[in-house]
């Protein structure tokens, strides 16, 4: 009697952004204010039993990429500091500057299933690039915003559900500081009637200016917060607390 052998969870058949939007954990990349490291968080992919993060970054004209497993049982609110960069064994660490673009690929796979679901979306680094790869989200923020250390974003899904369809993805500016993210945000898709974002405890609905297959939303919000404990293996693994400002999700309302 031959053993079956099963298939490792992240072999299996792979589905791309076909989780419901309601089952896709809230996924963003956080800037540090050295610019050495960002700081990955997601929440609500415990109910996950395997889980991996695939970076891809440009620095300059070199294509970087960095990696991370999520060991089970994933905790609700699962936060990783990620150097932008490398580290020697010996504790030196390279830099990567130039930074612009990326996308974010994360793949979760649920006890029962025989498939395996993978979100993959955009991310840039709005100091070095102002628009996601895919061309539907473009951020121009105002003079005052201009030297921010932000980062645009997929958020791939909530922190809390909405009632209403949803269209594209759910966007999120992520920030260093408190202070007020201002500037426009141009939407390329079509068939949007109305757009909320998400003040930290609920969804407030936005003005939203329409023109032929896209729309504009003026941005003069407050970040929200929340608070992570990180590990920076730019500093020897050292404990770091640290404030995780947000700037929505923004949804797109069908």
């Amino acid at each position: 009697s031959g053993e079956v052998k099963k298939p490792s969870p992240l072999t299996t058949k792979i589905l791309i952004n076909e989780l419901p939007l309601a089952e896709r954990p809230f996924t963003v990349l956080v800037p540090h204010a050295t610019n050495r490291l960002f700081t990955f968080v997601t929440i609500g992919a415990d109910k996950a039993d395997a889980a991996t993060l695939d970076l891809e970054y440009q620095s300059g004209d070199l294509l970087k990429g960095a990696r991370a497993s999520l060991e089970a049982p994933i905790s609700n609110t699962f936060v990783k500091a990620i150097i932008l960069g490398s580290c020697s064994t010996g504790g030196k660490c390279t830099f990567d500057t130039d930074l612009k673009s990326g996308t974010l690929k994360y793949k979760l796979h649920f006890p029962g299933q025989d498939v395996t679901h993978l979100l993959k979306g955009d991310f840039t680094f709005v100091s070095g690039q102002k628009n996601l790869p895919d061309g539907k989200v473009i951020y121009e923020p105002s003079k005052a915003t201009a030297k921010d250390n932000l980062i645009l974003l997929n958020s791939f899904g909530l922190p809390k559900t909405v009632e209403k369809e949803t269209l594209m993805y759910p966007i999120v500016l992520s920030s260093t500081s408190d202070k007020t993210i201002a500037g426009t945000l141009t939407i390329n898709q079509a068939g949007v009637t109305g757009a909320a974002i998400y003040d930290g405890t609920e969804y407030k609905d936005l003005k939203i200016a329409i023109k032929d297959n896209s729309l504009t939303i003026a941005l003069n919000h407050k970040p929200w917060s929340m608070k992570a404990d990180i590990v920076r293996d730019d500093e020897k693994g050292s404990k770091e607390s640290v404030t995780l400002y947000l700037l929505g999700p923004i949804v797109l309302y069908k």
